[in-house]
Parts: structure tokens; C-alpha cells; sequence
């Protein structure tokens, strides 16, 4: 028989206190007894871990009105502006995005940095601290605490050898960057890719749903499942992976896995630029933009690519409804900018693919700030594993 230790027991507790202040989007905070009463532990034990954390000052007094004559209800609020999370968004070719948010998902700092110079993961990941450090120091003292550093990246986190594979971004295959990262921000470190990250944020914006499926589209196709309230990873970590599905052009070929047809050529952004060009672009972003300015322009090549790229989406889509039946799927990353053009013939398939579903549709939606629903994804791993 499992027998826990009598500090995980109360590192247990903690985290449901933590995690029912955290949710509780009230101003005047939570009474001691809401909080047992939500949590299901005694009074007695919700009393002494708040005044533990009242001294630590993980949460802090709230002054309530009081609503009648008598004794003002003691209240706690979790100290949300005390605690922050550094996140950095890695899933673009020379691309770095740095963030800082607090512990209510909340941007304190936002930037986009320019990384072409760079070649080597370390060197990432020195550039990104040292940008840190530039933000601290202009902002000056400030009382908060940060509880770990995050890094998205359009790849796989096996969680067998701590390393990444099948990247989009080459540089970081076979890397141990959640290593790299703790060493150089002296902070517990947490490495995944940017669709998991995706539906972990969704996952806390609608608490409701269960069962939910995330497609981000940037320098690879990456799918983040939450499937029964939790996040599909697999036994290795694999879970949900989806390049290689042969669900693209058959006649195209793919370096990474010696055959044809793999989805990632013609859903990823390198693959749609390559499409849409004709050859090979460095410049993925920018020839992104022109590829999306043709499209809003409603160029005739565009929008046949256009066309092509809906068919496969549908086609996607419809598979990973008929396998994970979920109430919503987000479509998120670069090709978010171009859904609203592409939706009415991705829908035509997707419709006539998932017949079973009758009346019953498929929330199906657009995040045109992946960004920031990345950097909430960190956020939410990096407190779901903070021992307070």
C-alpha cells in the first residue's frame, strides 16, 4: 500500500487552498470557511495552512463590507501580484518572445527579439536571461518572487530522456533545454510544446469543458488534447501527434519520415510559404505576411492555395473530432490570421466528414492571440508544479 509522507499530505492541502483563491475571481477574497467548504477540509486545517501562508505572504487579509451589524468575516485573497512566471515562446525560426506574467495570467512585460544571429540552444536561452535581466533592472525593485521559467517550442518533450524531439526548429532537437533554462535562470524550468501549453490555458478559461482539442499552426502542426479534464500526453509523451499523418499532398515528400503526404508540409507555415512561393523562404514571417496580405486581397493564386489548405484543415479536424469527440477545437498560431477566409470550405468538410454528429456541431474557434494563450498555457504549468 502507497502510504503518503505527512508533508505531501499538507503540500496537498496547500495546493487546494492555493488553487480555489486562485480561482475565485472575487475582490473581497474567500472566509476561511468558504474555503473548506469548497475544498472539503476541516476548518481546523484550512485555519492554521492560511495563517501559515498569511506569515509567508503567499496570501494576504482582505477587508470585506461588512453586510450587517456585528463581526467583519475574516477573508483571504491569494497575493497574485507577489508571484511571477518568466515565459519564452521558442516555436519560430529566429524568432524569441519574451514575457513575464502574474500568477492571474496577467502581462507585466511583452517582447519580440530578433534571434537570426543565434545558432546554438545556449545561446538562446543566454540571450533570453539576459534580456531578463535588462527588464528587472528597468523596472526597478519591485516586491515579487518568480517561481520558474517556461519555453514553448514546436516539438515534442519525451519524457523518457528529458529531451526534444521532432522539431520544427532544428536547432533544439536532442536538446535538454529544460535543463538549459534552469541552469541559466537559476529557476525550476518546464519545457513543452506550444499546442499542449495552448490547451492547458484553455483548459483553466473554461473549466466546464472536459474534453477539448487545440491546433496551433506555426513552424510545425502541433495538437494539445485535453481529453476527461486532463492533458493527453501518452506514455512517452507523444500523445496527439499529428505531422505525419498522411492526410496531405500524396505527392509531396517528406525528408523527416522518408514518405509522402504528411500533413505538416501543407499545414505548417514553412509548408504553406513553400506552397505558395514556389521554393523556400528564410524569411518565414515576413513571407507569411505578404502570403496573408495576397489572401486579404483576394489574389486568385492565394486564394487557391487558400482553397487547398481548408480542404486539408477539414480533413484534420474531422479526424481528430471522430477520435477525441470533443465540445471544442481552437485553431491557434499564424493560421488563425487567415481562418475567417478559409472556414466556409473547411466547414463544408468537416460537416459532410463527421455525419454521425448530426444537429450535435463542434464548437469550432479561432484564437487570433495564441500568443498570449502560450503564455498562459506556461503559466499554468509552472504553477500547476510550484511547491509552495
Amino acid at each position: 500500500m502507497e502510504c503518503l509522507d505527512i508533508m505531501d499530505i499538507k503540500q496537498n492541502n496547500i495546493k487546494s487552498i492555493m488553487n480555489v483563491l486562485r480561482e475565485n475571481n472575487g475582490q473581497s477574497g474567500m472566509t476561511k470557511k468558504e474555503i473548506a467548504d469548497k475544498t472539503g477540509l476541516s476548518f481546523a486545517t484550512v485555519s492554521n495552512l492560511c495563517n501559515e501562508l498569511l506569515e509567508r505572504c503567499i496570501v494576504e487579509s482582505v477587508k470585506r463590507d461588512a453586510a450587517s451589524v456585528g463581526r467583519t468575516p475574516f477573508s483571504v485573497s491569494f497575493a497574485y501580484n507577489r508571484f511571477r512566471t518568466i515565459c519564452l515562446n521558442l516555436q519560430m525560426q529566429s524568432v524569441l518572445r519574451l514575457a513575464v506574467l502574474n500568477a492571474k495570467n496577467e502581462m507585466i512585460f511583452c517582447r519580440l527579439y530578433d534571434i537570426t544571429s543565434l545558432d546554438r540552444p545556449e545561446e538562446v536561452i543566454r540571450f533570453a536571461k539576459e534580456k531578463f535581466d535588462e527588464y528587472v533592472q528597468e523596472e526597478g525593485e519591485v516586491d515579487c518572487t518568480y517561481i520558474g521559467v517556461g519555453a514553448a517550442v514546436s516539438g515534442i518533450f519525451d519524457l523518457a530522456t528529458q529531451t526534444l524531439v521532432n522539431c520544427a526548429v532544428k536547432m533544439y532537437e536532442g536538446v535538454c533545454l529544460k535543463e538549459i533554462v534552469e541552469q541559466e535562470f537559476g529557476l525550476p524550468g518546464y519545457v513543452d510544446n506550444e499546442s499542449n501549453l495552448c490547451a492547458l490555458s484553455l483548459k483553466n478559461r473554461i473549466p466546464d469543458c472536459k474534453n477539448l482539442v487545440y491546433l496551433h499552426f506555426s513552424e510545425g502542426v502541433g495538437v494539445g488534447i485535453i481529453c476527461n479534464g486532463s492533458l493527453l500526453k501518452g506514455h512517452h509523451g507523444y500523445g496527439g501527434e499529428v505531422s505525419y499523418i498522411p492526410l496531405g499532398d500524396k505527392s509531396k515528400y517528406c525528408g523527416e519520415c522518408d514518405t509522402y503526404g504528411c500533413i505538416e508540409n501543407d499545414l505548417s507555415i514553412p509548408g504553406i510559404v513553400r506552397n505558395y512561393f514556389g521554393m523556400e523562404r528564410k524569411d518565414t514571417l515576413e513571407a507569411w505576411k505578404e502570403f496573408a496580405e495576397a489572401v486579404s486581397g483576394r489574389e486568385e493564386r492565394a486564394m487557391s492555395q487558400v482553397s487547398s489548405i481548408a480542404g486539408y484543415l477539414g480533413e484534420l479536424i474531422a479526424l481528430l473530432i471522430f477520435i477525441m469527440d470533443p465540445e471544442y477545437v481552437y485553431v491557434g498560431g499564424e493560421l488563425a490570421q487567415i481562418y475567417d477566409t478559409l472556414f466556409q470550405d473547411m466547414n463544408k468538410i468537416i460537416r459532410k466528414k463527421c455525419f454521425m454528429y448530426g444537429n450535435r456541431r463542434v464548437n469550432i474557434v479561432k484564437d487570433i492571440q495564441s500568443d498570449m494563450t502560450i503564455n498562459s498555457g506556461i503559466n499554468e504549468f509552472i504553477y500547476s508544479h510550484w511547491m509552495v
